[in-house]
């Protein structure tokens, strides 16, 4: 890899005066300063300024370095020691860094897509290597690490083309091979085999019936009295048996939740186009008035007039329910002596935009789950987890459902680290997804997902303990409306094969009469 920047320092007056001691500086740049933090067996890595020239305020270099120590670092380290020495002896501060021109050569089977990423001037590729060129940047720039990221993107994808011939090609990421020590999609649980008394698709026996009613947004439906009766008794003995046995405690969480949180969550750089985006009105009436008077005489809504009253998106609709949890949690001190702390949310609805992938009542747009959300120390987190896996895995048992548990390989949370700079811990396996069999179907429905997030949360939200210990996260959604599908899939509709322990606990609901429905 080959980084080559031609950048400007522009200090705050000329600077002639200097020009020994500016040209000593550049040698103790080479030779020390660029030299530093680059291990002993790498130093052809380390940042050289190879041309240089001052021209009246202005410092013209050339600067060139393999992938250690990079060259637009090494420009950053020079500031403050130029400031050091030019600032007592000539009054000369500086003023600005630049980078004019940046080309970085990195190894690669095939081109790699980042002409649409920001500050990417363009990309060619030959004899095997990528050739990216960047716009100018600012000091502000370097700092943000925007140069590191795209240089990190393409490592990515670079690794995932080299392991393509050796993983599954559906694998979604190749963080999360790395991260997880067991294969990802390995059956690590089944249930044994239970009767299953309906054939067919439960979403159209259900709108048949009377159950459901489709809704005209796109992933949505109008749930009625027997669904819900059915799923406030599954909702029901979840809570006896592993919320209120595992001592979580109940809150009521935000479902609006502002973009700098998920973008705290990284959840920005992983799924942008996962997420519902929310915006609020402008204050200008006279956009408004427009928008009325012209929905009056057309009688069909202005769309292109109502983005005029909007400001840019400024929400997302919850995408995971725990969002608010470590928000709550932000830059505040706990003691190890009152650990774990467990809270649930199952006030709401939970939003996803499934695009192409929106199908019956298994893969909606807004569903109901009850959303487990823990904190503590590292050995907690995942015995809490394990415990609602188990908990979960029993309780379908006793439901007579069939179930089978997988290594998950879509850690939401590590989505946004493929371009994540700093060192996160990772459990050794940071997702188990539980499905109860659909028959027919060549994969079952993901009913409960049980995740640790290592420090990936902590760390992001700033979540310290006060003897400096550490500090994990844990999460367990449990997909109550995707748990009813499962169980309509296996047992129907009928509550006589029902198993005793859910008919029981159904109440006796009359669905509306409608003359032209269902």
């Amino acid at each position: 890899m080959k980084f080559t920047l031609k950048g400007e320092v522009l200090f705050s007056k000329d600077a002639d005066e200097a020009l020994e001691d500016i040209t000593s500086f550049v040698e103790h740049a080479n030779n020390d300063l660029f030299q530093k933090g680059v291990a002993s067996g790498q130093k052809k890595d380390a940042a050289q300024i190879v041309e240089w020239k001052l021209e009246g305020n202005t410092l013209h270099l050339k600067v060139i370095s393999g992938r250690r120590g990079r060259a637009h670092d090494a420009l950053l380290r020079m500031k403050n020691p130029l400031t050091q020495l030019l600032g007592p002896k000539y009054h000369i501060g500086v003023r600005k860094i630049t980078v004019e021109e940046y080309q970085i050569d990195i190894p690669s089977q095939e081109m790699v897509d980042v002409v649409q990423m920001p500050y990417v001037e363009g990309a060619t590729f030959h004899d095997g290597k990528m050739i990216i060129q960047f716009q100018k940047l600012e000091e502000g720039d370097l700092r943000k690490h925007v140069v590191d990221r795209v240089v990190k993107h393409v490592l990515s994808e670079t690794e995932r083309m080299n392991s393509a011939t050796e993983i599954d090609e559906d694998a979604d990421d190749i963080l999360t091979r790395q991260v997880t020590k067991i294969e990802p999609g390995t059956i690590v649980g089944r249930s044994p085999k239970f009767p299953v008394f309906f054939e067919g698709d439960p979403t159209e026996e259900a709108a048949k019936q009377g159950w459901v009613k489709k809704f005209p947004g796109k992933g949505q439906w109008f749930y009625g009295p027997k669904f819900i009766a059915l799923q406030r008794a599954i909702e029901d003995m979840f809570m006896e048996v592993l919320v209120e046995k595992l001592e979580f405690f109940e809150c009521m969480w935000p479902k609006l939740i502002p973009i700098p949180v998920m973008n705290k969550m990284r959840y920005l750089e992983g799924l942008p186009e996962g997420m519902y985006y929310c915006s609020a009105p402008r204050r200008d009436p006279e956009v408004f008035k427009k928008f009325k008077n012209e929905l009056l005489i057309k009688k069909e809504v202005p769309i292109e007039r109502l983005k005029d009253g909007l400001k840019d998106p400024s929400y997302v609709l919850a995408p995971a329910q725990c969002e608010p949890f470590y928000e709550f949690f932000s830059h505040e001190v706990l003691d190890e002596k009152e650990l774990p702390i467990r809270l649930f949310d199952k006030s709401g609805w939970t939003y996803r935009w499934e695009a192409g992938g929106a199908k019956g009542l298994d893969r909606v747009h807004e569903f109901q789950r009850i959303e487990l959300v823990w904190l503590g120390t590292p050995e907690q987190v995942e015995e809490i987890r394990d415990a609602t896996l188990e908990i979960s895995q029993e309780l379908a048992n006793k439901m007579e459902l069939e179930w089978y548990t997988e290594i998950g390989d879509d850690p939401f949370y590590l989505e946004g680290r493929k371009v994540e700079e700093r060192g996160i811990e990772f459990p050794d396996v940071p997702k188990y997804e539980m499905r109860v069999v659909v028959p027919g179907a060549d994969k079952g429905v993901a009913a409960v997902s049980a995740n640790v997030h290592g420090t990936h949360f902590t760390e992001g939200f700033s979540i310290k303990e006060t003897h400096n210990h550490t500090l994990w996260t844990g999460c367990t959604g449990i997909g109550i409306t995707r748990w009813l599908f499962g169980f309509l899939a296996q047992k129907g509709f009928d509550k006589e094969n029902w198993p005793e322990m859910v008919r029981n606990k159904v109440g006796t609901v009359r669905t509306p009469k409608v003359l032209t429905w269902p």
